[in-house]
């Protein structure tokens, strides 16, 4: 028989071995409650979406407690800085000389140090990011690759499968 045998429904245990509590509870909506109620925000007919949190502002007061606090600030960009490891590296030394003249012309156009760095603190902020991938006029290549803020971004409701149908970028003016 486990030490975790018998859990009661609610409650904090201590973990066997560690220097830690767990804490369990049958209805962890309780837990997580905003103090608002979080309903889609409807833009019209065929759009609304999920706001971030019960006023919409929960990604921005996220980036000013990180920058708001020098240690918090400095981890996080290390915690980025470690998932962007050394940058993003390709080999085109088999490809033809017609592709790698492609793959020049692309890492000219496109900003590939900070995009990916930019996805990786949206990633370590957030937990997603967002990516547009532009093609030439034929579609037959990605010729521009941009990173969206994960900030500006609001999701659609889930549908009755879970399926996010849309997802919505605040640009700022």
């Amino acid at each position: 028989m486990s030490d975790f045998s018998f859990i009661p429904p609610t409650s904090v245990v201590t973990i066997p071995g560690a220097h830690a509590s767990a804490a369990f509870t049958l209805k962890t909506s309780e837990v997580f409650k905003e103090e608002h109620n979080i309903a889609p925000i409807i833009i019209n007919d065929k759009m609304k979406y999920i706001p971030w949190g019960g006023n919409n502002q929960m990604p921005y007061n996220i980036i000013d407690l990180i920058e708001s606090d020098e240690t918090m600030s400095t981890c996080q960009m290390f915690n980025a800085e470690v998932c962007y490891g050394s940058g993003l590296i390709y080999d085109t030394e088999q490809a033809t000389a017609q592709i790698q003249a492609q793959v020049e012309e692309f890492t000219a156009d496109n900003d590939l140090s900070s995009y990916f760095l930019g996805v990786c603190q949206d990633f370590k902020h957030f937990g997603f990011c967002i990516s547009v991938i532009i093609l030439n006029e034929d579609a037959s290549r990605i010729v521009r690759i941009v990173r969206k803020q994960a900030c500006y971004v609001r999701f659609a409701p889930a549908d009755k499968s879970g399926v996010i149908p849309y997802i919505l970028l605040c640009q700022l003016a």
